[in-house]
């Protein structure tokens, strides 16, 4: 059983800085939950912008990053929010420049 319903990582850019947050922890699912009132499996089935938002601001504030104090502070100056994926079940074995041409 992995530590969390959820595991990644997610890159945030704040005034031109990028930030990447591993977001697999129980205390991040656990504050989804409780924010949203619904199961962290939501991430995976129907992630909405506000819930990758969320975890992103959950995740930095869990690892002493400097954010603002409030998630709505958060938004107001987060530019760029980008899901990061690097599992191998899920990686496409045709990327690197492969042509379709034969």
């Amino acid at each position: 059983m992995s530590d969390s319903a959820v595991n990644g990582q997610i890159a945030f850019t704040i005034a031109g800085e990028k930030h990447v947050v591993d977001i697999s922890s129980i205390k991040n699912t656990v504050a989804f939950e409780r924010h949203f009132d619904v199961s962290a499996q939501v991430l995976a089935m129907s992630p909405r912008l506000e819930y990758i938002a969320f975890m992103a601001y959950t995740a930095a504030r869990s690892a002493g990053q400097k954010v603002p104090d409030t998630f709505d502070g958060f938004l107001d100056v987060v530019d760029d929010l980008e899901i990061l994926d690097e599992s191998p079940e899920k990686a496409n074995p045709t990327d690197g420049g492969q042509s379709a041409e034969h």
